[in-house]
């Protein structure tokens, strides 16, 4: 892990063994909360779990979607008693991996300024994050909802994915102000991006424009 802000860190590269000969890469996050550390998506590095127990340990895990599912999160589960976090309608297929310790199904704040925000399409739970840091930045954790193939930003249609509900959550996003985006899977970029409200406009303009639709061929 290394951090990106004095108070968010983001994890080693994870890259999927079916893809191995490409730039896909997937990365989770540390939000180093007052009021403990939080962590964000699919952390699987044994390196990284070291420096979770460095840094004091995790006291929430929160999946922006069941494809962050992994043994991995069982681990860090069972070693820093930490509580694991979905939606809903992740529930079914997150569970045949690691058993989430609670469930939300509409937005909720945590910690009253850790926001939960359901934002449905890319799979039928997938779920953002917004934060607003002390350092006078806010935070938006994306999962796949949107996300960057080399120098576009795009969204990803998968096999359970729903192009109404996904349109409403861009819908969805254009209410929100998020200084840094941090997405959990992309293609030869990295994982987050520094945005303004024009820019981050116009990703959301970009993405709505030209869907990729993967359910029949491999990932991007």
């Amino acid at each position: 892990m290394k951090p990106l802000y004095d108070d968010l860190w983001i994890s080693t590269p994870e890259f999927p063994e079916e893809d191995a000969a490409s730039d896909l890469m997937m990365h989770g996050f540390l939000l180093r909360h007052p009021r403990g550390n939080l962590l964000i998506g699919r952390v699987t590095h044994p390196l990284d779990h070291e420096v979770l127990a460095d840094e004091g340990g995790v006291i929430r895990h929160y999946l922006t979607h069941w494809h962050e599912a992994s043994p991995a999160a069982a681990v860090i589960q069972q070693r820093f008693n930490s509580a694991l976090y979905c939606h809903s309608r992740s529930l079914g297929p997150v569970s045949r991996v690691v058993e989430p310790d609670d469930t939300f199904s509409q937005q909720e704040t945590h910690f009253g300024d850790f926001h939960l925000l359901p934002t449905p399409g890319h799979t039928p739970g997938s779920s953002s994050f917004l934060y607003r840091s002390p350092q006078d930045r806010t935070y938006l954790f994306v999962g796949d909802t949107l996300t960057r193939d080399h120098h576009r930003w795009i969204t990803v249609l998968v096999a359970d994915s729903n192009a109404h509900e996904l349109k409403q959550s861009l819908e969805f996003y254009r209410t929100l102000r998020p200084d840094v985006v941090l997405m959990s899977t992309t293609r030869g970029h990295l994982s987050w991006v520094e945005v303004t409200l024009q820019s981050w406009l116009a990703a959301i303009d970009e993405a709505e424009q030209q869907p990729l639709d993967v359910r029949q061929q491999p990932l991007f």
